[in-house]
């Protein structure tokens, strides 16, 4: 059902960014994998510092928190056309980015594989902003709101 006001069959949700949404879901949940793996891989052939592996283990569990939370506020906000769980979402890609930054710059040990995974996070990351602060404006510009 249409909110109250609201012009019959006028979508104002972003296509693109729901799909970049989408693949952003399945690039995490890979993201993640490699990156527990290679943890696992540095603990073990490395001479990895355990309080630094133990560090960095719970900042990849944070990151995976902040990254569900995002993708689902950022689906939600786009999907139903609401404009705070979208800006809450754009807010949390600031702490996810900072995690990717730290995981791309200033861990212990960083492979070259953690780079480019690390690049390519940042790069859907800037995608992402760009278009839901496009639809937040979209949302922002519609009379019925």
């Amino acid at each position: 059902m249409a909110p109250k006001g609201r012009r019959r069959g006028v979508v104002l949700s972003s296509t693109p960014l729901e799909i970049l949404f989408f693949l952003n879901g399945w690039y995490c949940a890979s993201y993640f994998l490699i990156e527990a793996l290679m943890f696992l891989y540095k603990g073990l052939i490395l001479p990895y510092p355990t309080s630094n592996l133990v560090l960095e283990v719970v900042m990849l569990a944070l990151y995976l928190g902040i990254e569900v939370a995002r993708l689902i506020l950022g689906c939600r906000g786009n999907l139903c056309e609401r404009k705070l769980p979208l800006v809450v979402s754009v807010g949390l890609t600031i702490p996810a980015a900072l995690l990717a930054l730290y995981f791309l710059l200033l861990q212990t040990y960083a492979l070259r594989l953690e780079t480019v995974l690390s690049c390519i996070l940042l790069v859907f990351y800037g995608l992402e902003v760009i278009l839901s602060v496009t639809a937040l404006v979209t949302f922002c510009r519609d009379p019925s709101y």
